[in-house]
């Protein structure tokens, strides 16, 4: 799956947004009222917009789940009218939204003008173009340009970000959550405690804390109910969540390694951010997004209030993964996966972005459940190989929640790597196999390729 695609996988997690409402003069500003917290920053009033922008997002989303395709189109098309405010792609996102409401509701005029918008303002996720239905009825040469002018957008991105040392490696949002946090203990309320949030930490906050909300975030006060629940955890990764600018070498040094590897390589941007334990990492607009409370973890901070299942998580790892989740979401931006969801897709997906990671970070150990899968790699396949067709990822991707020692989480990872390590060791052209793992179409075509399932009979 593109990265576009996985942008639009739910209704309200579909978009981006990047820091707006900001000048470039501003900047200054901003950045020292995050160094003096008693100096409000005068610069968010985006955020009245931006939340705006996310509940029109969600009505459209409704009328779109009802059918009244026409609603969906004009909830969104004012939410683009509103970007205008907000500095970044989100004005794009909300675009291209609504041509394809407008396409639906059969307004093709309409449809190819918000199309072409939302190319004018950056969008450049071709497949999400050529490949939606909903566009199927504008083939025209109206439709071809705007197609070219998103592939000059991905062009013009991906050539701003073609070395290692192009990517901003940005970590100053967790200073500013930490005098947010410092903040939030004067009050009780949790309406108070929210709004310094916002004030604090996410209103001057960078592009990267921005699309991070949007996607995962989602609202300060769910940040806030996740603090309470967990108090004594956030208190006792502070000094370790400061950390992160010590790995800039490694990281930087990975980067280096992987251009070596796959020449056609770029690199976004990377934001570290805190968020409410729910997502360590993820790919937007902005680039790279890693929640550093997720790897923070170290033996005697407290996991009251977290879920068993994310307790394996955060024990099994330690800030030194860092290096390693940069460069794996990084594989994810730069992939261009199509085509049918099935178990064997998401685990190629997932298996080859360990797997390129790996050859980038060959000192890292790779994780616990890839140990465990070697020495059960004939049953785990025999298991595999049943379901590896349908689309039920529950026995191997995302599954701590019932994991157990006998069928450790995330064996789906291992899989496709494992299938990824084949394709690439059987491959003349090593460049054109990680190009080949980055891009696909058609996962059974590389699972046959691969030539893995002969090691296991039967």
């Amino acid at each position: 799956m593109s990265l576009g695609a996985k942008l639009l996988m739910s209704l309200v997690a579909g978009t981006t947004v990047i820091l707006g409402y900001i000048p470039a003069s501003a900047q200054d500003s901003t950045e020292n009222s995050a160094a003096n917290p008693a100096a409000p920053p005068t610069q968010a009033l985006w955020l009245a917009d931006f939340a705006a922008i996310q509940r029109l997002d969600e009505q459209a989303g409704l009328a779109a789940k009802d059918g009244n395709f026409a609603a969906a189109a004009s909830y969104w098309q004012r939410a683009a009218r509103l970007s205008a405010n907000i500095r970044g792609k989100l004005g794009g996102w909300m675009a291209f939204r609504a041509a394809g409401a407008f396409a639906r509701s059969n307004q093709q005029g309409p449809a190819l003008r918000a199309l072409s918008m939302a190319a004018s303002q950056g969008f450049r996720y071709v497949d999400n173009i050529v490949e939606s239905r909903d566009f199927a009825a504008l083939d025209s040469p109206a439709l071809q340009s705007i197609i070219a002018d998103a592939r000059k957008n991905d062009a013009k991105y991906r050539a701003k970000r073609s070395l290692p040392e192009d990517a901003n490696l940005v970590s100053a949002d967790i200073s500013r959550f930490w005098a947010a946090y410092d903040m939030m203990a004067k009050t009780k309320r949790r309406s108070e405690k929210a709004a310094l949030l916002r004030k604090y930490y996410l209103a001057p906050g960078s592009s990267g804390l921005i699309d991070y909300h949007w996607l995962k975030t989602q609202s300060m006060e769910l940040l806030v109910d996740r603090i309470e629940k967990s108090p004594e955890y956030y208190d006792g990764i502070r000094s370790t969540t400061l950390m992160v600018e010590s790995y800039e070498p490694q990281i930087r040094n990975a980067f280096a390694r992987v251009k070596s590897l796959y020449p056609d390589a770029y690199f976004p941007d990377v934001t570290f951010v805190m968020g409410r334990l729910n997502s360590g990492g993820t790919a937007g607009a902005s680039g790279m997004l890693i929640g550093v409370e997720v790897w923070s973890w170290s033996e005697g901070v407290s996991l009251t209030g977290i879920s068993p299942g994310f307790q394996k998580i955060v024990t099994n790892y330690s800030l030194d993964t860092l290096p390693y989740v940069v460069v794996h979401e990084q594989m994810h931006a730069m992939q261009n996966y199509t085509g049918k969801e099935t178990l064997l897709k998401a685990a190629l997906q997932e298996g080859s972005a360990d797997f390129i990671t790996m050859l980038a970070l060959p000192d890292s150990a790779p994780p616990a459940h890839y140990r465990w899968g070697l020495e059960h790699e004939a049953a785990i396949w025999s298991r595999f190989s049943e379901q590896m067709s349908g689309k039920d990822l529950g026995e191997w991707i995302g599954n701590n929640g019932n994991a157990t020692e006998q069928w450790p989480a995330d064996l789906g990872y291992f899989v496709g790597a494992r299938i990824s390590q084949a394709y690439y060791d059987q491959a003349g052209d090593k460049t054109q196999a990680i190009h080949d793992l980055l891009n696909v179409s058609d996962p059974q075509k590389i699972l046959e390729a691969s030539e893995y399932a002969i090691g296991f009979p039967g």
